[in-house]
């Protein structure tokens, strides 16, 4: 998608958006954008440079950096900012926007939003679905039990997953043949989530990408995690 790309350099990008090339730095610093880097350098995308203009905005009304973190962190951006219809010109927004989407999320337990996103999808005693509309809010709510948590079978718990009708699968780690099974059924796998259903899905909201990586079979995700199964 051509709003992701990262096009701009610091300094070009500073310009833009009309502001100091140290703030830009401190936004990075305050988790509020996350630019790419190349050669050591930080390259910004459409999309970014329309988030911090909002962020700008934000501050320029009087609220401070934890003010704006909190409530980047409740609502995606264009509903702090409140953008309305204008939102479908946002870089940001034709980036993030189109949540409409069902996500399955491999948990550890049955608390649906609350219940923390399993280190292996294929272990997860349960998983829990959760409906958006096109901005992001949620619409409904599912939790249904792994009925292959100990069933073994290559892409049985994918079809699963499919059958119940999910766009993308969340998990702490999966297998390289699972997410082969996974894409060729159209499903997006997203790797390296930590924390509660709710959490994650609100970084995916912001835009956040997870520091995840497909394992080999028979590899370990690291200390204390068993060994994959796909």
């Amino acid at each position: 998608m051509k709003e992701k790309k990262p096009l701009y350099p610091m300094g070009v990008a500073a310009e833009l958006i009309g502001v100091h090339p140290r703030t830009l730095r401190i936004y990075e610093a305050e988790g509020l954008v996350k630019p790419q880097r190349r050669g050591g350098k930080r390259y910004y995308s459409e999309s970014e440079i329309a988030r911090i203009r909002c962020i700008k905005s934000l501050l320029n009304r009087g609220m401070g950096i934890e003010g704006v973190k909190r409530l980047y962190s409740l609502a995606p951006c264009w509903k702090v900012v409140e953008c309305g219809e204008k939102r479908t010109q946002c870089a940001w927004y034709k980036a993030y926007g189109r949540w409409k989407m069902r996500i399955a999320f491999s948990c550890e337990g049955p608390e649906g939003l609350e219940a923390n996103v399993a280190q292996h999808f294929r272990r997860a005693s349960h998983f829990t679905f959760v409906d958006l509309d096109g901005d992001g809010e949620i619409v409904n709510v599912e939790v249904k039990e792994n009925p292959f948590v100990n069933i073994h079978g290559p892409g049985i718990v994918p079809q699963f997953v499919k059958d119940e009708g999910a766009d993308t699968i969340v998990a702490g780690g999966m297998g390289t043949r699972a997410s082969q099974f996974f894409q060729s059924m159209g499903i997006n796998p997203v790797v390296g989530a930590q924390g509660k259903v709710i959490e994650v899905l609100q970084a995916i909201l912001r835009g956040e990408e997870f520091d995840g990586s497909l394992c080999e079979h028979g590899e370990h995700h690291g200390p204390g995690h068993e060994v994959c199964n796909n």
